[in-house]
């Protein structure tokens, strides 16, 4: 949920701010293969945790096309995996496939739609909005997002969507999640921007279904050139706790050497395995250095605190460090990180509610990623290239 405001909030400021578009277009294809060693010292997510090193190759297809009035941005990529744990071996360890299409149909007007959809055997890797850990089981997500932008005036914008996303344990509990939103946001100064938003959500688990309405006030506002704040608050009410608040806010700043983001979410969203809704409180921390044009060291940091329907609470903390090489004007990309995970209390009753789960995770990997990319002219620009026409 917060990923999608952040991403309409950055959709629409793009389309407050648009100017006119270059007549040229472009497509990018990227086929790659990552090869990664890695070890988990607590690979099934237990309290009583076993050590298992994992040697995985994960072949990947990236690609976009954009043109003025259209962008086409496409990924799929899969892990195929050995581990000294036999159980673990496969050729189908994670899949994960996004696409997202945006077309400007009137000057005005732009229609976009995007998916997504992640299966693995490692449930913690869908839980997008939490990092809620699980014993290891198949699990797949799946997230649709239709979205329309018009402009209403030249400093007035209204945006619609629709969410759909449904998450599920093999043989276990399916969990879906409908959201409609409809807002409008208001250009104020050359920095700030007002807008308002109505939010509904229908969760449906196969046995019960529940409903909340959300009324949203937000503030946009520049700091500096590359730097943004945002703050996004108001009233809930929901069918299964009454009136709740609902708070978004995020920091970010971009420059040449640094890229820092900031996001706090209290709200609501569904979970792998768990009946409802969830209560969701959850703070991301986001720094990357790009030291040179090679070497880029990150890291970033996250807690979450979860409570279900029948007051079953856990908190998860995590951290990664990740650094990066890649020899300038080179198709290869060296990185190494670490992840940490600490779990307190349970949700799923995988193990005992008064023990703790803690997880480490280092991987290096060597990927290959060369970049194929054409520009396409309009025939009178082509002709004019090619010197047919001056």
């Amino acid at each position: 949920m917060i990923r999608a405001l952040v991403v309409t909030s950055i959709l629409a400021a793009d389309l407050l701010v648009a100017s006119g578009a270059n007549a040229q277009a472009r497509m990018t294809f990227i086929p790659s293969v990552s090869f990664g060693a890695v070890y988990d010292d607590n690979v099934f997510a237990h309290t009583d945790s076993s050590a298992g090193q994992m040697f995985q190759v994960r072949p990947s297809f990236e690609g976009n096309y954009e043109s003025p009035t259209m962008t086409l941005l496409g990924l799929y990529s899969f892990d195929m995996q050995r581990s000294n744990f036999s159980s673990l071996n496969t050729l189908d360890a994670r899949r994960h496939a996004l696409g997202e299409v945006r077309l400007r149909t009137t000057p005005r007007t732009t229609l976009g739609f995007s998916g997504r959809y992640d299966r693995s055997e490692t449930p913690g890797d869908v839980n997008l909005d939490t990092g809620i850990l699980g014993a290891r089981r198949t699990a797949e997500r799946l997230q649709v997002t239709p979205s329309m932008f018009h402009r209403l005036g030249t400093r007035t914008l209204m945006t619609a969507g629709y969410d759909f996303t449904t998450e599920s344990l093999i043989e276990d509990a399916r969990g879906t999640m409908h959201t409609g939103r409809v807002g409008v946001s208001r250009e104020w100064s050359t920095r700030a921007t007002l807008s308002a938003t109505y939010v509904a959500r229908y969760f449906v688990d196969g046995i019960d279904s529940h409903t909340s309405n959300a009324a949203l006030f937000g503030w946009h506002y520049m700091l500096a050139p590359g730097t943004r704040v945002e703050v996004r608050a108001g009233p809930r009410v929901t069918s299964y706790r009454g009136l709740a608040p609902e708070v978004s806010a995020g920091f970010g700043r971009t420059t040449p050497r640094i890229r820092l983001g900031l996001d706090y979410w209290h709200g609501e969203t569904i979970i792998l395995g768990i009946r409802g809704p969830v209560a969701v409180d959850s703070g991301t921390v986001r720094v990357s250095w790009p030291l040179t044009r090679s070497l880029e060291f990150g890291t970033s940091a996250g807690i979450s605190d979860v409570i279900t329907l029948d007051q079953r609470e856990a908190q998860v903390y995590r951290g990664t460090l990740i650094s990066s090489w890649t020899p300038r004007g080179s198709m290869f990309t060296v990185a190494a990180s670490y992840g940490i995970d600490y779990q307190q209390g349970e949700i799923r009753r995988n193990f005992s509610a008064e023990e703790n789960v803690l997880r480490h995770v280092i991987r290096v990997s060597l990927t290959v990623a060369p970049r194929l990319s054409r520009s396409i002219l309009p025939p009178e620009e082509a002709a004019r290239a090619k010197g047919v026409l001056r």
